[in-house]
């Protein structure tokens, strides 16, 4: 078993493992019949519900908080358990206070452990705190917590592999299911397991024990026919409807990413963002009525990546270094700038790929500061009665000094609403999922050339460009579309190539195209001499045109950020 001190590690590092098998894996939860779903056709949903007014307002913190970018809701609606940073203080600390910024107490001041890395999470008996790190103890509570311990969190043995990195975690409202997506020697796992409190020859601590895996890779996906999987296999990010469901990060193109919802009572899958831009970061209503997401679709930096739906396999070598560019980020560098909003949808989601044909949410950054010098990071955390909630907004690095405070602590009132009753928590028994002691590993891989099939028409021809012996060249993947459409809107016709990357994620992907788009919408993307990168600046030039959307983006000079004129 191993302790998480050992392999804590943030989304980056997921992609850079990850982009090393990509071009030969893939991604699905277990044992469900997805193959035969279209997860490109924009199925027929509900009327999407009329724009609410909301106010956005700031919380006061203590002066020597300089940031407190995960929070939650104390069960009884009135108190906040937040994640702080106090200045000239290296150590994070969990805290308690009321909404309105009263009543401030931290709980692990005086602890020399160190917990938190994700939203904290209090379990049901109001005494005790979730984190990936750990568990916090508060006797006789959490919000009178005259008494305070962390206990260590203990991860289950993988069998015949070892975990290398643990990505994000989320707990269940039932207070008992936890989910973790696993980086192992012999591929990724989104694991679901019983959150237990063990008394052995060891001493008091926690296990995830009774684990279901839930999503993994490589797994049973249609290798033949160039049909990857990254549905429900990405990075772990919320429970919900009462904990029947788990949203991951998800795949269903290449290069534009979104959200899928697992039902963990049945494994089914469903698509819950659609839209072409970047979206992460999810947080749930307790009603189940309502979806909050981080996203760039705010601002076009990821639009050139995106725009253009071509198929997954087209785009698995270049998935983790196109990931690098969303918040001016890349391993080593020391101040990443996060470029989120949020954005609201009801529980069916989008409605539309594109915002003028149909329902893609509402924006709520929408102050006159937001973008310019303010963007979202850390959570959104819902108030029990689904009426308002809280969130942190970064503020742009390059304006905060040594010790200055990183942003502000800010609350969305959803000012029309009528309080409601959070879902009955849900243990789902999870039976259609593979039990952990029993997972065995697959390996497979893509053949060198053949032909992909569009869902709908059309077909594209795979080939392998090998290297002469002796030459620092890399293996390079062509395809080649002819009248191919999963969809039956985009038509696509032209060619791309990529570079493989084999042997290391250090290594940047060659990437270039020039495709034609028709049908329903008309349009274009051009890639020439692109180098993306996870370790440093990519570069190359991306051209990409669909109706009245245009880009242009030089890598090597940055991308917008929504402030006009400026690149980073």
């Amino acid at each position: 078993m191993i302790t998480p001190k050992f392999f804590e590690v943030k989304w980056p590092f997921l992609l850079a493992a990850m982009a090393v098998l990509l071009p030969f894996l893939s991604f699905s939860q277990d044992k469900s019949a997805q193959a035969a779903i279209n997860y490109s056709l924009i199925p027929k949903l509900p009327k999407p519900p009329k724009p609410e007014p909301f106010t956005i307002s700031t919380i006061p913190l203590p002066k020597n908080v300089v940031e407190s970018d995960l929070v939650n809701y104390l069960p009884d609606g009135e108190h906040l358990l937040m994640e702080v940073h106090f200045v000239g203080k290296k150590k994070s600390d969990l805290a308690v206070m009321k909404e309105d910024g009263s009543e401030f107490n931290c709980l692990t001041c005086e602890l020399k452990e160190e917990i938190g890395d994700e939203m904290p999470v209090p379990l049901p008996d109001g005494k005790r705190v979730y984190t990936p790190r750990g568990v916090l103890e508060c006797s006789p509570s959490i919000v009178n917590c005259k008494e305070a311990r962390i206990l260590p969190l203990v991860y289950p043995a993988i069998p015949q592999a070892t975990i290398v990195r643990r990505i994000a975690t989320n707990m269940s409202p039932n207070g008992v299911n936890v989910a973790t997506g696993l980086v192992t020697t012999r591929g990724y796992l989104v694991l679901v397991s019983d959150l237990t409190r063990v008394s052995d020859d060891k001493g008091d601590h926690y296990e995830l024990q009774q684990g279901k895996v839930v999503a993994s890779s490589p797994n049973e996906a249609d290798f033949l026919a160039f049909r990857p999987k990254i549905d429900g296999a990405g990075e772990v990010k919320s429970f919900a409807d009462g904990g029947r469901s788990l949203i991951n990060l998800a795949l269903f193109e290449s290069n534009n990413y979104d959200l899928a919802k697992i039902d963990l009572t049945t494994g089914t899958l469903t698509r819950l963002t659609k839209h072409f831009s970047y979206d992460e970061g999810t947080y749930p209503s307790p009603d189940g009525k309502w979806v909050i997401f981080q996203t760039h679709r705010h601002i076009t930096r990821m639009d050139a990546f995106g725009l253009i739906p071509r198929p997954l396999f087209a785009g698995l070598p270049q998935a983790a270094g196109v990931s690098m560019q969303r918040n001016a980020e890349y391993e080593g560098y020391p101040k990443a700038t996060r470029f989120y909003g949020l954005t609201m949808v009801d529980s069916y989601g989008d409605r539309a790929r594109l915002p003028e044909d149909g329902y893609t949410g509402v924006n709520l950054m929408t102050d006159k500061d937001d973008v310019t010098l303010y963007n979202h990071m850390g959570n959104f955390a819902w108030h029990p009665s689904s009426t308002h909630g809280i969130f942190w907004e970064q503020k742009d690095p390059n304006t905060v000094k040594e010790g200055e405070r990183t942003g502000r602590l800010r609350m969305a009132r959803f000012t029309a609403r009528k309080p409601t009753k959070p879902l009955p928590p849900t243990t789902p028994a999870m039976n259609w999922a593979t039990d952990l002691k029993d997972f065995k590993w697959t390996t497979a891989t893509y053949p060198e050339q053949g032909t992909l099939k569009g869902k709908v028409a059309g077909y594209a021809e795979i080939s392998t460009v090998k290297p002469t012996p002796g030459s620092a060249d890399e293996p390079r993947r062509v395809i080649k579309y002819v009248d191919f459409t999963d969809d039956g809107v985009y038509i696509l016709n032209g060619s791309e190539s990529s570079t493989l990357r084999p042997g290391g994620y250090d290594k940047p992907v060659s990437w270039d195209a020039d495709i034609t788009v028709s049908g329903k919408h008309t349009g274009f993307l051009k890639a020439k001499d692109v180098k993306l990168r996870v370790t440093g600046m990519s570069s190359g030039i991306i051209q990409a045109e669909l109706d009245k959307h245009k880009m242009e983006v030089d890598l090597a000079k940055g991308l917008p950020t929504g402030v006009p004129g400026e690149l980073r």
